[in-house]
């Protein structure tokens, strides 16, 4: 589907209407599809963890703690995106501490692995896209082939010790092929005979209500790490030189160093309805340059260029904007040296909010409680609409209603009430402008 048309089915706050019947049965058709061929693959599967448990049936198997276990390299596999994988780290510091002399490799897709480049935890970051398996056709390509091998080789290479899937069954057939001999993970997410060890329960699991480092801490614990409190708090580590870069950027887009640094991301993935209304973003944005005289860079990818237009397009004022012209580095970097930092649900919150930015994340159908951003400096605004939160994480967070009114309810004067306490508590050089008239 063309950007055109994709806005064609969206209405004026940018959410999306309502499908035809024709799309009903489409997306059902998809679904049915979907559900089938992962059946099939967790079939599949299935026999070749019963080969592998079978294959260690004899072994002993000492616990993984201090006192056992002395890893010379470990390897974390998270294939997901940018907050999902920003949030996980805290397995890799946690690890890091308690077995020092230890190498941590950090798996990832590529669209999200740079992010961690800086991370002086790290020994090696390596890239893989398994999504390239998502087609049946891709089976018939030796490109992804060759690129599965090399992967693999580059793994056994290494000669982990240990191998943490810390999401997913992707993550889980990674661990498998890293050749590691202790495999850890959430078994339910995995597929049966895969994870060495073991740790019960899953993800999301509806009688948990937990968050995501809780469920990212779990496994850290499991494999031998003590938890203090303060280890909930991701913390991210932004390149010097990528703050020089941001800067320059910065300083080439009329950037005021005397006016306060206003970032706001517009978009998100995963779920349109994540996303705060299109005429809401603008009309803030147009009295935070107004009333401020703020520095407003507006963030996200290539892709993100036809909804900021569309907010644009409602604006008198002019903001920065960003969005396409920085690598994930930089963008740690630029929200590092913001003062504020303004978005929905989405993988930049997580970064601001690991980077140490003041913060405030716009949630709808999403629970904070379960995905929002941790950090003492973060403020979450949500309605207390009946039906939200609605997302359960098997599908994108979208309105089930087509309304997206928790959203809605949440007005640009509430969000502007919150900017001024921020800017006000944090000592931002910055005085509210006397309108003329």
């Amino acid at each position: 589907m063309t950007q055109s048309a994709q806005w064609n089915n969206r209405d004026e706050y940018g959410y999306p209407t309502r499908p035809a019947s024709r799309r009903k049965l489409r997306n059902f058709a998809v679904q049915t599809s979907k559900r089938i061929l992962l059946a099939t693959i967790y079939g599949a599967m299935s026999i070749a963890g019963a080969g592998l448990q079978v294959a260690r049936a004899s072994k002993d198997i000492q616990p993984l703690n201090t006192h056992h276990f002395h890893p010379k390299r470990i390897l974390v596999i998270r294939m997901d995106l940018i907050g999902d994988l920003t949030l996980s780290l805290v397995v890799v510091r946690t690890l890091k501490w308690t077995y020092p002399e230890a190498e941590i490799d950090l798996l990832a897709i590529p669209s999200s692995a740079s992010i961690a480049t800086a991370d002086p935890d790290l020994a090696e970051i390596i890239s893989y896209n398994p999504n390239i398996w998502r087609r049946p056709q891709a089976l018939f390509q030796g490109k992804n082939w060759r690129e599965a091998l090399a992967l693999r080789r580059r793994l056994h290479a290494r000669q982990y010790n240990l191998a943490i899937s810390v999401f997913g069954p992707w993550a889980a057939i990674l661990a498998v092929l890293s050749g590691a001999p202790r495999r850890l993970g959430f078994g339910k997410e995995s597929y049966p005979g895969f994870m060495t060890d073991n740790v019960p329960g899953k993800h999301w699991d509806t009688h948990d209500h937990k968050h995501e480092v809780d469920y990212c801490l779990e496994l850290a614990r499991a494999a031998g790490a003590t938890i203090e409190p303060d280890d909930r708090v991701p913390q991210l580590f932004v390149d010097p030189q990528a703050s020089q870069q941001v800067e320059q950027l910065l300083q080439q887009k009329g950037w005021d160093a005397n006016k306060p640094l206003i970032a706001c991301h517009v978009s998100s993935n995963n779920g349109q309805s994540k996303r705060w209304p299109i005429p809401y973003w603008a009309k803030l944005i147009d009295r935070l340059i107004r009333e401020y005289g703020a520095n407003v860079v507006l963030t996200g990818a290539q892709v993100d260029l036809p909804l900021i237009e569309r907010i644009t397009q409602h604006m008198q004022e002019h903001p920065i904007v960003l969005a396409g012209k920085t690598s994930l580095p930089q963008l740690a970097a630029l929200l590092q040296q913001a003062d504020l930092l303004i978005s929905g649900d989405s993988g930049p919150m997580h970064i601001g909010a690991a980077v140490g930015t003041p913060l405030i994340a716009i949630h709808g159908p999403t629970d904070p409680a379960l995905s929002g951003p941790v950090s003492p400096k973060a403020t979450i605004l949500r309605s207390d609409i009946w039906c939200s939160p609605c997302y359960n994480a098997k599908g994108p967070a979208d309105c089930r209603f087509f309304t997206t009114q928790c959203m809605k309810d949440i007005t640009p004067d509430r969000v502007f009430s919150v900017v001024q306490e921020k800017l006000q508590d944090n000592g931002t050089h910055a005085s509210v402008q006397t309108k003329d008239t």
